[in-house]
């Protein structure tokens, strides 16, 4: 069988962009960052096609990697959780370390035992580290059933990049870059709290609800032939990365301003709304998380005016610390955007009609979607982004649910 050949993005240019002083884009020409972005779009687009319905999750895992940060995939089993990860390392060519955590699992699992043989011979007590020093991506399944055994460690793996081996003494570089962790549910214990807040980035994950991705996924599955193979390296990662901190300490976009004030400017009244509504956004993560996260962006998907403008209502879902403060803030940013929050309530309607398999009503309801006049935006270029993505996702679900109506006819003519 002949595989698909990945198409990669047409290229999006940036406006012009003065970096003085910042020796990160002196080595980073304009093409090599080029050319790792649409590497690294071109995976984002494999994983959106293979993992059907979690595209807030792969945008998630995308712009932890760019931020250098980690990320908290939350939800029940069969969510594709792991599936995400270990696919994402795979079309990365990154080594990746996986293992599954228990309450009882201790610190010889994971970093590796000792060697007892240099012990016996040497009297030298030395530890066989493990892949996860080697690891590029760390993938821990059900992460928040650490016990406190080894919760240190990981934190300071996290934190700092290095292992503190309390039996030994020996201070261990690691070469993490990120940490994907996993679970069922979020953390209750107020012991792992700390390890939770580890985490930049948070999503969470739920079953796919209608019938139209439940079709994308049976055929990604089952009908796909995408190669699963690498189409981008932890090179390109770094790459944007670098470029990432470059916007942030010495980034002007000509014409608009500063990349660090654009970003103060935008994210400022949207997070002065979400604490008075009850969900609390650290000061640290606003100076330091989100600005990454922003700047990562930025670096990923160009540093065009309408990013600029509307990257903070994408990165500021990633705060959530449970699913009721996720919906909160989503509820939050519709009532920022308008048009936008009027699409997107028009899209949950036609997949309610979908799961009522009134396929018809859906399917007039998604075409309306497709058929928004985008020249009412001319006064908010920031929406378009948002706007042309939501359209997008209509017209996906215009396919599905005309194949559905399709297979109706076809068992009703039988």
């Amino acid at each position: 069988m002949n595989k698909t050949q990945i198409q990669t993005p047409p290229a999006q240019t940036d406006p012009q962009i003065n970096s003085q002083n910042s020796p990160q884009t002196s080595v980073q020409s304009n093409s090599q960052v080029e050319q790792a972005r649409q590497r690294l779009l071109s995976l984002e687009g494999v994983l959106n096609r293979l993992i059907i319905g979690h595209e807030e999750a792969v945008k998630g895992l995308m712009l932890a990697l760019v931020a250098r940060e980690h990320i908290a995939l939350i939800g029940p089993p069969g969510t594709a959780k792991t599936m995400l990860a270990t696919t994402a390392a795979k079309l990365l060519d990154a080594r990746c370390y996986v293992y599954l955590m228990t309450r009882f699992t201790v610190a010889d699992e994971i970093f590796g035992p000792f060697n007892i043989e240099l012990l016996i011979k040497n009297n030298e007590l030395k530890r066989k580290w493990s892949g996860i020093l080697r690891a590029d991506l760390v993938f821990l399944d059900e992460i928040f059933k650490t016990n406190s055994a080894i919760l240190n460690s990981l934190l300071s793996l996290m934190q700092e990049r290095v292992v503190y081996d309390g039996v030994t003494g020996e201070v261990i570089q690691a070469n993490l870059w990120t940490l994907i962790g996993a679970s069922n549910e979020v953390p209750a214990d107020e012991e792992l709290q700390a390890l939770y807040d580890r985490f930049s980035v948070r999503v969470f994950m739920k079953y796919l609800d209608d019938d139209a991705k439940l079709l994308s996924a049976l055929m990604a599955r089952w009908n796909s032939n995408i190669e699963v193979k690498p189409i981008a390296t932890m090179n390109d990662v770094k790459t944007l990365h670098e470029y990432a901190v470059a916007l942030l300490r010495h980034g002007k976009v000509k014409d608009v301003g500063e990349v660090l004030k654009l970003y103060h400017v935008t994210a400022t009244p949207l997070i002065k709304t979400l604490r008075s509504k009850g969900v609390i956004i650290s000061d640290r993560r606003i100076i330091e998380k989100f600005a990454e996260l922003y700047a990562a962006y930025l670096a990923l998907y160009g540093v065009t005016p309408e990013n600029l403008m509307g990257a903070v209502y994408d990165v500021v879902v990633y705060a959530a610390q449970t699913p009721q403060e996720a919906s909160e803030i989503k509820k939050a940013i519709d009532e920022s955007l308008g048009e936008v929050a009027e699409l997107s309530k028009k899209i949950e309607e036609g997949k309610a009609l979908l799961r009522a398999r009134n396929y018809q009503a859906a399917l007039q309801t998604f075409k309306e979607v497709t058929l928004y006049d985008m020249s009412k935006l001319a006064s908010k270029p920031w929406l378009k982004p948002r706007v042309e993505a939501l359209m997008r996702v209509a017209q996906e679900y215009v396919k599905g649910t005309q194949d559905l109506i399709q297979q109706e006819k076809a068992l009703l003519e039988r």
